[in-house]
């Protein structure tokens, strides 16, 4: 056990497998004292998971792997747009393992299997690769968009065989237009359980609300692509972590001591995902929920728990919740031992009012994406000033969190004069582009390195004002984490 930064946030609890071969660590972090005089509290604790040394089991792993291409009639101008998806699918199919079961779908108002014919899934080898980039060479842009159509087909296609790992890439330039209302909405529900999907929207057509819904349901991640030649470089690297995928899922549990409760249960790192009503309760006292298949990779979660100081002791630990992780499919790696989430009571009023540097950290990083989203609508609303002071939020969050990748989709939106005050001019005009890729992105987080942030407003906690709400949120925090009401007065201008 090691004490977290200098020892003044509470404790971090570890457990993982030590020596060589694969190996899956637990850690949590957390700030663990609360005022003994404040009554009921939350605790928050981010949980840290990470995998390694799985790239043997990898090989081992039967995978399946879908590749879904917008052929629509848009694909075809600018020709780059089409002439990219050809190259990208060709490359894609290049990286996939001997073995691993794949099919190519061509998506237009209706969604076919044009490799292999005619229809299935081929295996990966020398002949069959072959083979696929030389249909993939031949894709058409004609027709239509109907994404759920194209998602439904991936399903059965994944489902068709015994795969541990399933996995899509979807790219399109376009929205869901031929699709029955309310059909995408229920293929992602149905596909949810059996596969993950990664997305690229190409050109200027998409809806980037749209595309980040479908790769949150299918716990996946999206982008745009800012350069058609970059595609094939995309896809491929997107084909290759399918493939490092070693674990075909790993489930986090969680176990309240009698009379606890959660509050939630976020993933915050890589992406940010609300986990909390994905979980079953196997119990009252359990929550239960899977994560995917898991590759050489960490992710990091934030855990709320709700605590009572009745009958607790005052100045010793108390163990509020344990967090577990089970390992579906092979043993290797076991799981490592659980961890413990643990409250102190105490007067001290500096302890309790200390935020853990990771939950700080994430927080900021919520509210970056929250800036981004408010001044993208504010700016397709016409108020250009609130968009200005939103983007400008945004910059100075995201220089603070050494973020480069959200301060070049930024430059896209903003002209940046100083980036750790927030000082900006909006550009005009704006393409679609720019602002689909800033969107895109918005639930992307930056990974806790222990750097310092830019100094944030510090005190005692807020409370969020929404009468329907309030929730206690630390003083560092611009926005509510339940319900995303503004909490200082300047961002509720």
């Amino acid at each position: 056990m090691s004490q977290d930064q200098d020892g003044l946030y509470g404790d971090d609890h570890e457990g993982e497998v030590e020596g060589e071969g694969p190996a899956i660590s637990l850690r949590v972090h957390q700030n663990k004292y609360l005022p003994a005089a404040g009554g009921r509290a939350e605790m928050h604790a981010v949980i840290s998971v990470e995998a390694k040394g799985l790239g043997p089991a990898a090989a081992r792993t039967a995978a399946s792997e879908v590749i879904v291409i917008d052929c629509s009639g848009s694909m075809g101008w600018p020709p780059t747009k089409i002439a990219a998806a050809r190259r990208a699918t060709a490359t894609a199919v290049g990286v996939l393992r001997d073995g691993t079961h794949f099919a190519i779908i061509e998506g237009t108002e209706q969604a076919q299997v044009v490799y292999p014919y005619p229809g299935g899934m081929a295996v990966a080898g020398p002949d069959t690769r072959a083979a696929a980039a030389r249909v993939a060479a031949r894709l058409p842009a004609i027709g239509g968009t109907a994404i759920g159509a194209w998602l439904d087909l991936a399903r059965r296609l994944h489902l068709s065989g015994p795969a541990a790992i399933r996995h899509t890439l979807l790219l399109t330039d376009g929205r869901n237009e031929h699709d029955p209302a309310g059909y995408l909405d229920k293929v992602l529900d149905a596909c949810a359980p059996h596969f993950t999907c990664d997305a690229r929207g190409i050109g200027d057509g998409w809806d980037a609300t749209e595309l980040k819904e479908i790769v949150r349901r299918l716990h996946g991640r999206a982008d745009a692509v800012l350069d058609d030649s970059a595609l094939a470089a995309e896809f491929a690297d997107m084909a290759r972590a399918s493939m490092a995928k070693a674990l075909a899922g790993v489930r986090i549990r969680v176990r309240t001591r009698a009379g606890g409760r959660i509050g939630f249960v976020k993933q915050v790192h890589p992406t940010r995902v609300d986990l909390t009503g994905e979980g079953t309760r196997p119990d009252a006292r359990t929550w239960e929920c899977g994560t995917g298949a898991w590759g050489d990779e960490s992710r990091e979660f934030h855990l709320c728990v709700l605590a009572d100081p009745e009958g607790d002791p005052v100045g010793e630990d108390v163990e509020l919740a344990t967090v577990d992780l089970l390992l579906d499919g092979d043993t290797e790696p076991p799981p490592p031992a659980a961890q413990s989430v643990l409250v102190q009571w105490t007067d001290d009023l500096l302890l309790s009012s200390r935020v853990d540097p990771r939950l700080a950290h994430y927080g900021a990083d919520s509210d970056l994406g929250l800036a981004i989203t408010a001044g993208c609508d504010a700016y397709e609303a016409g108020d250009r000033e609130e968009a200005r002071r939103q983007w400008g939020q945004a910059v100075r969050l995201a220089h603070g969190l050494g973020s480069a990748k959200m301060l070049e989709r930024l430059r896209g939106l903003v002209h940046i004069v100083d980036a750790a005050t927030g000082e900006v001019r909006i550009r005009e005009p704006i393409r679609p582009l720019d602002l689909n890729s800033a969107m895109i992105v918005t639930e992307e987080s930056v990974r806790f390195t222990g750097a310092a942030l830019t100094p944030a407003p510090t005190g005692p906690d807020v409370i969020c004002p929404n009468p329907s709400c309030r929730r206690t949120a630390p003083a560092t925090a611009a926005y509510c984490q339940k319900c995303r009401t503004p909490l200082r007065p300047e961002e509720a201008s």
